[in-house]
């Protein structure tokens, strides 16, 4: 046997052992995995905290139309045409409290679940690898 050749059973210096690579690769694909879970917990919170935005302005906007729901009928003891001008602003604010309300269900309802593509990805590792 010449000096220059390695016993089978011996591992290279360049390659690690089987067991330590695998190791390896599957931290990495771990941490991939965790890296992605939390850019979508991220994208998650913008999404609740924009719903949210648009909730409160809706609350707002319903208060406002309630204000000026009574003070359009405390205005109505009073002489003829101030009703009006008080009761198209209460609607005013009561439409755009509901387009406010709409705009935030749809943005809550439109999201996909929580780290759904990070479930998904798992899945298409999963069948990649051949386990049942």
């Amino acid at each position: 046997m010449s000096e220059g050749a390695a016993p089978a059973d011996a591992t290279s210096p360049e390659r690690p052992p089987p067991l330590q690579g695998l190791l390896a690769v599957a931290l990495e694909a771990l941490r991939t995995r965790l890296e992605l879970a939390g850019v979508e917990l991220e994208i998650h919170l913008i999404g609740l905290a924009r719903t949210l935005l648009w909730a409160v302005a809706a609350i707002l906007c319903a208060l406002l139309a309630l204000a000026f729901g009574v003070v359009a009928l405390i205005a109505a003891l009073w002489n003829s045409h101030r009703v009006l001008g008080l009761g198209l602003g209460g609607l005013a604010f009561l439409l755009l409290g509901l387009g406010c309300a709409l705009i935030g269900a749809r943005i809550f309802h439109r999201g996909p679940r929580v780290l759904q593509d990070s479930v998904d990805q798992l899945e298409r590792d999963r069948r990649r690898t051949g386990a049942p």
